[in-house]
């Protein structure tokens, strides 16, 4: 998903968000790289263009965009790292624990739907995350 830095703006102040420089660049990115990336991925990634950009912005920044509800959640797949994700459709994780890749795995919206009739139950958000090993570890597994 690319955006101009003018739409990430009108994204953040939509979702109640001020926006200011460094929480611009940190939800581009997130957007555009959906790699998963830690605090220290994104900032290693930024402060060659923002200089003046520290890693406890970046951490205040994220903890900013995830209670907002601005599509950024936190991942708790990976044990040793909190890792950031934006999320624009429903998806599932699948964590190598060998590895620590994490993987997007796509789930149907409809399937939610029906959890609506237990209870009055409205999903909000889906953390679903399967752990094991990517089929590269998995494959050097076999060969040891």
């Amino acid at each position: 998903m690319s955006m101009t830095t003018a739409q990430v703006s009108q994204y953040l102040k939509a979702k109640g968000v001020r926006p200011s420089a460094q929480r611009i660049a940190i939800l581009r990115y997130l957007m555009e790289n959906p790699v998963h990336p830690t605090a220290e991925n994104i900032y290693a990634a930024l402060v060659p263009d923002m200089p003046s950009l520290s890693l406890t912005t970046v951490y205040n920044t994220l903890n900013c965009l995830v209670s907002s509800g601005s599509g950024v959640e936190m991942l708790t797949s990976d044990p040793r790292n909190a890792r950031f994700d934006f999320v624009e459709t429903p998806h599932a994780h699948m964590y190598c624990r060998c590895c620590g890749e994490v993987i997007d795995l796509p789930l149907a919206k409809a399937s939610f739907a029906g959890l609506s009739s237990v209870g009055g139950f409205h999903v909000e958000r889906v953390e679903l995350c399967y752990r094991g090993l990517c089929s590269k570890c998995h494959n050097n597994n076999v060969k040891s």
